[in-house]
């Protein structure tokens, strides 16, 4: 019996020890959670203050940075300066830009093809044709002036920087005997500040001229950035000769060094750097002139043309 009250009395003690040991323990336990949490609560608060105080720009970087994203913080301008503008646009490769535009009113057309087939048949009889079925019949046939052509020439400078045109040469591609397959009369006869010229081409190597004398060896253009000049052109040939040409323009760039544009033919209805000389109304092989009310076209046998 007393053994059994020592032993009890020994379980008590070690019980009593036990319940001092753990409640200590537990105590540390619970506030050093409330502690970690506390300290994480307050750093919460700081990092979304410091967040709400920036800008969007920072912030964002801000919220890269916790995240772990790895992604670049954006550039802000620290002197309060907007962005550097964006680099300006380079020249362009030529700074001479040439436009031709053809001169308006009707003219004895002639071509080396025959018009053919019920199309270009039905578009050349009738005067009152859809513009697009007269013109398409033009470039058909590659319809040609005969004794002379009239456009203008504009030429612009499309760089920043000065440029001097110092010539406009006709460069001659074909010349031979006048053309003879067709002949188209007109309907109702023939028909700003530009400087006039002229182009004799009966000549081996035609030059603008004007009064007479070479216009460009007198005088050359010297355009600013963005201007320009225009050249109202007459194109001559009065000899029995058919003849074909493009223009060079010859020009001094911002360095000064001579350069050249070749400037083709237009896409026109009627050809502009080509001319025909006048033959004999029964050479050719195909006579097209007015019909009887004038109202529209027809062919001319070669008693006819007598």
């Amino acid at each position: 019996m007393a053994r059994r009250t020592g032993q009890g009395e020994r379980l008590r003690r070690v019980s009593e020890r036990r319940r001092s040991t753990d409640g200590p323990q537990a105590e540390r336990n619970s506030a050093r959670a409330v502690i970690t949490a506390s300290v994480l609560a307050g750093v919460s608060a700081v990092i979304v203050g410091l967040i709400t105080g920036l800008g969007s720009t920072l912030q964002d970087a801000v919220t890269d940075a916790l995240s772990g994203d790895g992604k670049p913080a954006a550039a802000a301008p620290q002197d309060g300066t907007s962005a550097a503008p964006a680099s300006p646009r380079p020249e362009p490769a030529v700074p001479v830009k040439v436009a031709v535009i053809p001169e308006g009113g009707g003219t004895f057309l002639v071509s080396e093809h025959r018009v053919s087939g019920a199309a270009d048949t039905y578009a050349v009889t009738h005067g009152d044709v859809a513009p697009e079925e007269w013109n398409s019949l033009l470039r058909r046939i590659r319809a040609t002036s005969i004794n002379k052509t009239a456009y203008k020439i504009a030429v612009t400078n499309v760089s920043s920087s000065p440029v001097r045109v110092v010539d406009v040469v006709p460069v001659i591609t074909r010349r031979s005997g006048a053309l003879r397959a067709t002949m188209i009369e007109p309907l109702g006869g023939e028909a700003e500040d530009s400087v006039p010229v002229q182009l004799d081409l009966d000549k081996r190597s035609p030059a603008f001229t004007q009064a007479g004398k070479p216009y460009f060896s007198r005088t050359s253009q010297v355009l600013k950035a963005g201007e320009g000049f225009v050249m109202a052109v007459e194109a001559k040939l009065l000899g029995k000769e058919y003849v074909e040409y493009h223009l060079r323009v010859d020009y001094l760039d911002a360095k000064g060094e001579q350069r050249s544009l070749q400037v083709k033919e237009p896409d026109t209805p009627v050809g502009v750097f080509r001319v025909s000389g006048l033959v004999d109304d029964t050479e050719y092989a195909d006579f097209w002139g007015p019909d009887e009310e004038g109202r529209g076209r027809r062919l001319y046998s070669r008693e006819e043309r007598n």
